[in-house]
């Protein structure tokens, strides 16, 4: 499928980001990375690293998303964007489909904080967005949700993905943040049911 101008520019802009603030040699801007990284101290009130108020902590919410380590990390997520991205657009079109992007963005950003709420050890990445655009591709391959739940082809793909990038994330021993891919695919999926087109329904005469 053919990808919108809208989606073809958030990945333009997120690879515009990598490009013009040298992401791709995160060692040399430690300070950017620190600023706009996910760091569930940072957003937890009760702790002493916590931001002094609500207006610091809406970068790194909504931020993280244009930051990646390095060329393979944007690459990965760039591949993954592609994939479901203008389909999605397609369904719901691109102003729906910009707040869900976003909205998984912060479905993952709060799961991440809320499974390690004291750890300093900060996230960023578009892939927690890219799993909620996952979770809304599922359900709109069929006409209506609900009947996307209801095909076991389609539940058995859920559950796959979702064991591939949260399960199996979760026991290797790599820097990748899987409560944020599965913050962001439930986000995702839930501001899909929001979303989605809505079926004409027919009196008795057509």
């Amino acid at each position: 499928m053919r990808p919108s101008p809208v989606v073809i520019g958030l990945g333009a802009l997120i690879a515009a980001a990598f490009l013009l603030t040298g992401q791709y040699d995160p060692d040399a801007h430690a300070a950017l990375f620190d600023r706009f990284s996910i760091v569930p101290a940072r957003l937890n009130p009760a702790s002493p690293e916590a931001y002094a108020n609500g207006a610091d902590a809406l970068a790194p919410l909504f931020g993280h998303v244009f930051f990646h380590y390095g060329v393979l990390h944007l690459l990965m997520n760039g591949l993954a964007y592609l994939q479901a991205a203008p389909f999605v657009a397609a369904r719901i079109g691109d102003f729906k489909f910009l707040a869900l992007f976003f909205i998984s963005a912060l479905g993952g950003a709060i799961a991440f904080v809320l499974i390690h709420p004291m750890s300093q050890v900060g996230a960023v990445g578009a892939s927690g967005a890219i799993c909620g655009l996952f979770g809304a591709y599922f359900l709109s391959i069929r006409p209506s949700p609900r009947a996307a739940l209801q095909d076991p082809q389609i539940r058995n793909a859920m559950l796959s993905f979702l064991a591939i990038n949260v399960v199996l994330m979760a026991f290797l021993p790599l820097p990748i943040a899987w409560e944020a891919h599965l913050g962001g695919f439930v986000a995702g999926a839930l501001a899909y049911f929001v979303f989605a087109p809505r079926l004409k329904r027919h009196g008795p005469w057509g």
